[in-house]
């Protein structure tokens, strides 16, 4: 990322205080150093493109938000809607959109309500939850 993206750390800020993370918190979700998350807050640098790719993963949003604004969520049809979800590969970074239902948007909205511990406790029990066979489905590619 170049240095002259900005408002980054303004947008940074504002997604920390949405998800109740501290700086404190961003160390320790994501594993960069003290020093290096508090001059991304106060403005003064700009991650590497890794080091924003984590921070996104932990604030639930894209880099592209952090970056410039641009928000990455599209609406669909008869009671679906789309979202954005970055693919996790550092240097191929590419959007895949999934579409859903009602239930798992209300899901989603309810997830994006907790902060940075509930979320990784639902996900922890979501992965219990996909180990025990009687609870996945087979999907069968046509």
């Amino acid at each position: 990322m170049s240095n002259h993206i900005v408002g980054f750390n303004i947008r940074l800020l504002e997604k920390m205080a949405e998800r109740d993370i501290t700086q404190a918190d961003l160390c320790r979700l994501t594993g960069l150093a003290s020093s290096m998350v508090s001059h991304y807050c106060n403005g003064q640098r700009i991650p590497s493109v890794p080091a924003a790719l984590k921070i996104a993963k932990v604030l639930r949003t894209t880099v592209d938000y952090l970056a410039y604004g641009n928000h990455s969520q599209t609406s669909g049809t008869a009671g679906r809607s789309s979202f954005v979800a970055e693919d996790e590969s550092l240097y191929n970074a590419k959007s895949i959109i999934y579409e859903c239902d009602i239930n798992e948007q209300a899901v989603i909205n309810k997830f994006r309500s907790l902060n940075a511990e509930g979320q990784t406790k639902v996900l922890d029990y979501v992965d219990d939850l996909t180990s025990v066979k009687k609870y996945t489905v087979v999907l069968s590619i046509p």
